[in-house]
């Protein structure tokens, strides 16, 4: 399968991921993935951000490069190199992938549906793209959110159907992670019952945060008195955040009428 954009051109400021095919001295030509190895040219000068004394340096044939789109004009298509960060580099190559993995979902399932995969990218690819602004997301939302996801986009509901079913076998649900660690004393002479419960508190505010089993988790760990380490497991980061400001929340109010101190700390 061809994982073509449903655009015949990149628009300017485009981030494109391709492969060089030809390398000159005056700059190297790039086959871009998205667009049928549509071709695109690159400057020398556009090429590294530090001075090339010898373009072959630095470029060789078959090399997987991320570029910005800076001109189009009729077929003519010029990138730099030079002007995407490491970071957005990293952001085009995973956006890519799971495109790619979108894109083979949505072929899967038109051979449930015996459908033509041109016919699928019109009444599924489009709609989710333009509902969600990225055709993965909606096979990862369904994950939590069921048919829905699709329908809401218009996607008819025997394709919901079909799509749903296909991102639950194949796809798992995304966690992301964070930790704190926070330290915890306590100068009464009690202390040590005191920050027992203290942490027996925190350790149910899983509890209290609407989410499903799956899509959130957390530890604690003992590094060492008087530092503990919340480590929490969620699908976004905000999730994650929102259970860990409940953690706090919840051991400082448990504090609140002894002698003590709770400090959070990024964990190393």
């Amino acid at each position: 399968m061809v994982y073509m954009s449903r655009r015949n051109l990149p628009e300017y400021g485009d981030l494109v991921i391709g492969t060089v095919k030809s390398i000159f001295d005056h700059g190297v030509y790039v086959n871009l993935d998205e667009y049928d190895d549509l071709q695109a040219y690159c400057h020398v000068s556009e090429v590294s951000s530090t001075w090339v004394r010898n373009i072959r340096n630095v470029m060789r044939l078959g090399k997987k490069v991320v570029g910005r789109v800076m001109r189009v004009k009729e077929n003519q298509i010029d990138i730099s190199i030079k002007r995407v960060s490491d970071g957005l580099k990293r952001k085009k190559v995973e956006e890519t992938k799971r495109y790619k993995t979108a894109l083979t979902l949505l072929e899967m399932s038109a051979k449930i549906r015996k459908i033509s995969f041109e016919t699928a990218r019109a009444e599924v690819e489009d709609l989710c793209t333009e509902y969600y602004g990225s055709f993965y997301q909606a096979f990862e939302e369904s994950l939590f959110s069921g048919e829905s996801i699709f329908t809401d986009a218009n996607v008819s509901e025997e394709w919901a159907q079909v799509l749903t079913d296909m991102a639950k076998t194949n796809l798992t649900i995304p966690k992301v992670e964070i930790s704190r660690d926070i330290e915890i004393i306590c100068w009464e002479g009690n202390g040590v019952n005191s920050i027992r419960d203290a942490l027996k508190k925190a350790s149910k505010s899983r509890e209290e945060i609407d989410a499903e089993e799956e899509e959130l988790n957390m530890n604690i760990y003992v590094r060492g008195a008087p530092m503990y380490r919340f480590v929490i497991s969620a699908r976004d980061y905000e999730l994650a955040e929102e259970l860990m400001s409940k953690v706090v929340s919840t051991i400082e109010d448990s504090l609140s009428t002894v002698k003590a101190s709770v400090r959070v700390v990024e964990s190393k």
